[in-house]
């Protein structure tokens, strides 16, 4: 077990003698509002799928009377470790901002950090790469703690990155759109998502996503926080995951795929999804009845769809992309017994295809769903075509992904 000495933990980052470290420039549109959050007085934690500037966001945040450390090497994951850090730091100044970068790690950091907090010898800002980290502290923290998700860099955000100011309509000012941006769309699905790949080729990005994401959480993370003892057969899962991405899937199915139990592969997905790497969506109508039914499974990003998917096709990566878009609204699929099938159902009901023509058959099942829920509006997500059609008195806007993914949805 390492505890740093004091002159580490001063050494540790500039900022802890009164400087600064060399951050980009670019703040992800989550900064101004953990900004304001600051001000509250409660702990404020952060966390988000590793790689997508958590990090980052923390250190621009961190101003005068601050300091940082991380807990994110594994010797220093330790409780002692912990309470040296907070001694040190508030002994150094007075009421100081402490962050604490992937603090879940260290056992029963939240009873540690709750005597700190009650005795106000400091504001806190704390991270982590898991949702699970707030669950295990949430009841020791209880009125005390704030949470804010990080999410993937967003489309708007990639293209500002790249030096450009994109248009962001309302869906119903989307044909108003006066500039297209195609290829970053493309580029977008194969290394977009994470800060910094964005002036990456693809394939470097690719690599980078593998090493410095997935098997950094497969490998290290999760066995650490779930005490799992196979970490290769999480990642033989994942890539299941990413073969499947937008598709119907079976716990049963993927069981005997992996040669493992159901309740295993059921274990090991909800670990995927509380380390940001998978999700499943639940198709329309009551919980109860769409768990008794089956579900689609996604890789959060479609650049780790990419990533990671031995043969990545354009159309799974699109539908992946409009599915991390959505991620953030109440959002299912459509499918009854005759199998006919919606991509998304929000407020309104979406379909996903991505290719150079679209065909009456194509739209078959949007207008299906329309007319038998009596829904007037719906949207096909389109690699070119990009228009508006009233069919048998139903309106369906067809938006090419580049446009789609910038919309302003809520």
């Amino acid at each position: 077990m390492a505890i740093p000495t004091k002159k580490e933990l001063m050494d540790f980052s500039q900022i802890n003698t009164g400087g600064r470290e060399e951050v980009p420039e670019y703040k992800r549109k989550v900064f101004s509002e953990i900004k304001e959050s600051l001000q509250k007085g409660l702990i404020t934690a952060i966390t988000g799928l590793r790689r997508v500037g958590k990090s980052t966001l923390i250190k621009q945040l961190l101003g005068e009377n601050s300091f940082y450390f991380s807990f994110d090497e594994k010797k220093y994951v330790n409780t002692e470790t912990l309470k040296n850090v907070l001694e040190v730091f508030t002994n150094e100044s007075e009421h100081p901002t402490i962050a604490l970068d992937e603090i879940y790690r260290v056992e029963d950091w939240a009873g540690v950090l709750k005597r700190y907090h009650d005795q106000k010898k400091a504001k806190f800002i704390v991270s982590g790469s898991s949702s699970l980290m707030i669950k295990k502290g949430v009841e020791s923290l209880s009125g005390r703690l704030f949470e804010h998700y990080v999410p993937p860099l967003r489309f708007d955000e990639y293209i500002e990155m790249k030096g450009e100011a994109p248009e962001t309509p309302k869906l119903k000012d989307a044909f108003r759109v006066k500039k297209r941006h195609r290829e970053d769309a493309e580029e977008f699905l194969k290394k977009g998502s994470f800060p910094e790949i964005v002036t990456m080729d693809e394939k470097t990005a690719s690599g980078y996503i593998r090493t410095s994401t997935i098997e950094k959480i497969v490998f290290d993370d999760i066995p650490y926080t779930f005490r799992i003892d196979n970490p290769s057969k999480l990642y033989d899962l994942l890539k299941l995951c990413a073969a499947n991405s937008s598709q119907l899937y079976t716990e049963v199915n993927f069981a005997e795929a992996l040669q493992m139990s159901r309740h295993a592969v059921s274990d090991y997905l909800l670990y995927l999804q509380k380390a940001y790497l998978v999700d499943i969506l639940y198709s329309r109508g009551s919980f109860q009845k769409a768990l008794k039914k089956q579900k689609k499974i996604f890789t959060k990003t479609a650049s780790i769809y990419n990533a990671i998917s031995e043969s990545p096709s354009l159309g799974q990566s699109a539908e992946t992309a409009v599915y991390d878009k959505l991620s953030c609204m109440k959002t299912a699929f459509y499918r009854d017994s005759q199998k006919r099938e919606v991509d998304f159902i929000t407020s309104f009901p979406i379909e996903v295809k991505y290719q150079s023509a679209i065909t009456s058959q194509d739209t078959a099942n949007l207008l299906y769903y329309m007319k038998q829920y009596k829904v007037k509006e719906g949207i096909m997500v389109t690699k070119e075509l990009f228009d508006e059609k009233e069919i048998n008195g139903k309106i369906i806007r067809y938006i090419p992904l580049d446009v789609f993914l910038l919309l302003k949805l809520s």
